[in-house]
C-alpha cells in the first residue's frame, strides 16, 4: 500500500472522520431504525469520549511507558548519537518568508534534541524524507531548524525515508554507532522503539511531551466536557495504537 493510500485511510478512520462516516451510514441505514439509532449513537458517543481531556489521558497512560530520560544524573548511558525523527511540516510558512519549515510537534523534539545535545555533547542526525513528494525533505528541514535557531551542529541528515520502519533502516545504514537516544513524544516512543530496535540499534528512550502527568484522582468536572485540543490528542494515540498494530502485521 503507498504512502498516500495510508494517509487517506488514517483519515478517514481516526476521528473524526470516522465518526462522521458512521452518522452518514446510520443515516443511509435509517430504514433499519434500530440499527441506526444504535450506529448513531455510537458515533456520538465515541466522539464526545475521544474529546474529552480524560480520555485522552487514559488513551496516553497505555503509550507512555518509558521515562522521562535522566539527563541530569550521572552517569549517563552509554550513547553514540542522538536521533531525531520527522513528524510533519508547516507549509509555506509567512512569518518566514513562505518557504517549509518544521511542524509543532517536531519543534517539541528538535528543542529537547539541542538541549540534551549541550549538556552532553552527543551528535545529532534528523532523519526523515518527504513522504507525499514535498520538494524539501524533513531531515533537512530539522537540520536547518537546529543550525540557525538553535546553534547546534548536525552530524548526519537522512532525508529519504517515508514512514517511521524506514526512519530506522535509513538511519542504520547512514550512523556508524550502535547505541543512540531515540528523541520523540512519549506517545510515539513505543512503535520508534520498536523500529529502531530491529533495525540493530540499542535504544535508549528520550520520551517528551507527557500527556499522562495526573493520577486518576487528580481529574477534575472540566475533564469531562469535550474540548478540541483533547481530541487531537486522542486521535494522535488512536493513531499509534493503529500504527502499532499495521506495524506487527506490515514489519
Amino acid at each position: 500500500m503507498d504512502v498516500f493510500a495510508i494517509y487517506v485511510l488514517k483519515g478517514l478512520l481516526l476521528p473524526p472522520a470516522g465518526n462522521l462516516l458512521l452518522f452518514a451510514l446510520a443515516w443511509g441505514l435509517r430504514r433499519r431504525r434500530r440499527l441506526a439509532l444504535m450506529l448513531a449513537a455510537m458515533a456520538g458517543l465515541t466522539l464526545f469520549a475521544a474529546a474529552s481531556p480524560w480520555m485522552a489521558t487514559l488513551l496516553a497512560r497505555g503509550l507512555e511507558t518509558a521515562p522521562a530520560f535522566p539527563l541530569a544524573e550521572r552517569p549517563l548511558p552509554p550513547v553514540g548519537a542522538i536521533v531525531v525523527p520527522g513528524t510533519g511540516r508547516y507549509t509555506s510558512a509567512p512569518e518566514y518568508g513562505g518557504v517549509d519549515t518544521v511542524s509543532p510537534r517536531t519543534l517539541e523534539r528538535l528543542r529537547y534534541a539541542a538541549r540534551v545535545h549541550r549538556a552532553t555533547g552527543w551528535p545529532i542526525a534528523t532523519v526523515g524524507g518527504a513522504p507525499l513528494d514535498d520538494e524539501t525533505p524533513e531531515g533537512v528541514l530539522m537540520a536547518v531548524v537546529l543550525e540557525q535557531d538553535f546553534g547546534v551542529p548536525v552530524r548526519w541528515i537522512e532525508q529519504t525515508s517515508r514512514n517511521t520502519a524506514e526512519n530506522a533502516r535509513n538511519a542504520r545504514r547512514l550512523l556508524d554507532v550502535d547505541s543512540i537516544l531515540l528523541v520523540t513524544q512519549a506517545m510515539d516512543m513505543p512503535r520508534a522503539r520498536r523500529m529502531f530496535e530491529a533495525a540493530g540499534f540499542t535504544v535508549v528512550p528520550g520520551p517528551l511531551g507527557f500527556l499522562n502527568r495526573a493520577g486518576p484522582s487528580e481529574f477534575n468536572v472540566f475533564d469531562y466536557f469535550p474540548d478540541a485540543g483533547a481530541l487531537a490528542l486522542s486521535r494522535i494515540a488512536l493513531h499509534e495504537y493503529l500504527g502499532l498494530a499495521w506495524y506487527r502485521l506490515r514489519y
